[in-house]
């Protein structure tokens, strides 16, 4: 029996774990938490954080592993690329584009080179001085290079308010610098692809909707299929097949976030993994392809069944898709809604919490104060309703009675 590594052990890497075990393979986990919930359903877990090349080569070493890899968290990728070379594994992407996909510094310079449309943007450091900021339009967005989930990202009204945030933004970085970009009024719209001999196929074309905060900015409440935006599916296209030759990615999977606005369509991340809104789900719902048995059945350097993407085409798509992430007013979780019966309801795909009664629900600065997700589908025109019915069964309270959830409509984009 082989045995892959899973870098992460979180509810979006849980699914990882149980296509793994389907395909009949071993599984181990590495994440630095106690009991994450993919280790549940692995061999062996390895008290190990995923950013950490080192421990996780010890891990694939000492379980002799056949394949890395991971799904739905950023910096892992450039742990799996690298721990994948060390040891002479199949990788869709080399150390060095990996580092470019998951280093913001390394990104921005890569579009910079390719003319790639982005935001204008400057780094910082601890001797950057407000006057070295003066070329870019407040208001402004400072964000840590090497991160993830929002962690350190803010909205600040000047150079000098970047500039104050900076220590902030460090603690979730192990960079001594930071990013500060222009804040460019816009949608953000997410682009899903598969990539095979360095061409990319769209999958998917969703709105990423956003938690209405004026400072902790960025952070997702949930994505909706199709986009408004898709009638722009054959620029973004373009500009996939522009990102793959800068970035050096031949194949696997991408994962574009593009911001929408007055000045057109401007890149603002690109990563080489499947997102992290639960598209392991939505995509072979949608599509028909199987994206997160190709990224295993790729890391073990076996062929990939690309037959459905043969003459594929994401604008003809009769099906919609709307991934509600849910959060909630501070407070004690008393009691909530028993999953079988979200779980139960007519089109929920799947469903998951990331809190048990009794724990502490935090106020939302980032993603990690994420309580729950939904996955709920159907044909074109149904899940509007789909989406009400499960907020109606959905509860969370606490032991006072009051409800916690904040609810909003994915595909409206406003407050129920």
């Amino acid at each position: 029996m082989k045995t892959v590594l899973l870098l992460g052990g979180g509810g979006c890497q849980k699914n990882g774990a149980a296509k793994a075990r389907e395909k009949g393979l071993n599984v181990v986990v590495a994440d630095y938490l106690p009991d994450p919930p993919a280790a549940r359903l692995a061999a062996a877990h390895v008290r190990a954080s995923s950013f950490d090349t080192a421990a996780c080569l010890a891990a694939a070493r000492e379980h002799r592993v056949d394949g890395v890899f991971t799904l739905g968290t950023d910096q892992p990728v450039l742990t799996a690329a690298a721990v994948s070379e060390a040891l002479g594994l199949a990788c869709p992407i080399t150390p060095r584009t990996a580092l470019a996909v998951t280093n913001k510094r390394v990104m921005k310079e890569v579009f910079r080179a390719a003319g790639i449309p982005t935001v204008r943007w400057k780094l910082v450091s601890a001797a950057t001085g407000p006057e070295e900021l003066r070329g870019l339009r407040p208001p402004l967005v400072i964000k840590p290079l090497d991160s993830q989930g929002q962690r350190g990202i803010f909205k600040v009204q000047s150079a000098g308010g970047a500039l104050e945030k900076l220590p902030e933004t460090l603690r979730w970085s192990r960079e001594k610098e930071a990013l500060v970009e222009e804040f460019y009024p816009s949608d953000e719209v997410t682009v899903s692809a598969w990539v095979e001999q360095g061409r990319a196929t769209l999958l998917t074309v969703t709105d990423r909707l956003l938690y209405d905060d004026p400072v902790h900015i960025g952070v997702c409440t949930g994505h909706r299929f199709p986009s408004v935006h898709m009638g722009r599916a054959a620029e973004l296209d373009g500009l996939c097949q522009r990102i793959c030759a800068a970035f050096g990615i031949e194949a696997g999977p991408l994962y574009v976030q593009v911001l929408v606005g007055a000045e057109g369509i401007l890149v603002n991340e690109v990563a080489c993994r499947v997102g992290g809104a639960f598209e392991d789900v939505t995509i072979p719902y949608l599509t028909g392809f199987d994206i997160l048995g190709a990224v295993i059945d790729q890391c073990l350097g076996r062929p990939v069944d690309t037959a459905p993407l043969r003459g594929f085409d994401c604008t003809g798509v009769q099906k919609e898709a709307a991934v509600p992430l849910l959060f909630c007013r501070p407070g004690f979780l008393a009691g909530q809604t028993p999953l079988e019966e979200l779980k139960r309801l007519p089109g929920v795909l799947e469903a998951g919490y990331n809190y048990r009664p009794g724990d502490r629900l935090e106020a939302v600065e980032n993603a990690t104060a994420r309580y729950g997700w939904a996955v709920v589908a159907g044909p074109a025109g149904t899940v509007r309703g789909r989406l009400a019915a499960f907020y109606r069964a959905l509860y969370a309270r606490d032991e006072a009675g009051r409800e916690l959830v904040q609810r909003t409509d994915v595909f409206a984009g406003a407050a129920l």
